[in-house]
């Protein structure tokens, strides 16, 4: 089974070197992925249409979400700025975010509180994932 993405993530901030970070990202990489932590790194570009705060939420129990964020990730739009959602109700936007909470496994939903807050994680800088993506994340340029 494919690792989740709240897993790659995980495991990229545990690895030592950026170098282990750089390979174990691009082996795992998809466009869910991709716009995760853009959306996290990049308040330069990318307007949250949600509040950071968590919702009031259930976190599914069920083990068969596991990987579900991959094919959720679709609705991200739903909650930026200038992706052709921006005229969406709001109780309906947040509605909808509750919904993705409670459908992805926990962590991959406790990875989307984190999100929201576009807050950079600890162990997985910009520059890591520009090196591993390309120049993904405005403001940080990769060296060479």
């Amino acid at each position: 089974m494919s690792p989740s993405i709240s897993e790659i993530i995980n495991k990229a901030c545990t690895l030592k070197t950026n170098e282990e970070k750089v390979q174990w990202l691009r082996a795992n990489n998809t466009v869910a992925l991709r716009n995760i932590l853009i959306i996290m790194y990049d308040k330069n570009k990318i307007e949250m249409l949600i509040p950071s705060t968590p919702p009031p939420y259930t976190p599914s129990e069920s083990q068969e979400n596991h990987g579900a964020l991959l094919r959720e990730a679709r609705k991200l739009k739903y909650f930026i700025s200038g992706r052709g959602s921006d005229d969406m109700k709001q109780i309906v936007r947040e509605r909808v975010f509750i919904e993705l909470l409670e459908t992805v496994h926990k962590e991959d939903a406790k990875l989307l509180l984190k999100m929201i807050k576009q807050k950079p994680i600890k162990g997985l800088t910009a520059k890591v994932i520009n090196e591993a993506f390309g120049e993904i994340i405005s403001g940080t340029k990769v060296d060479g």
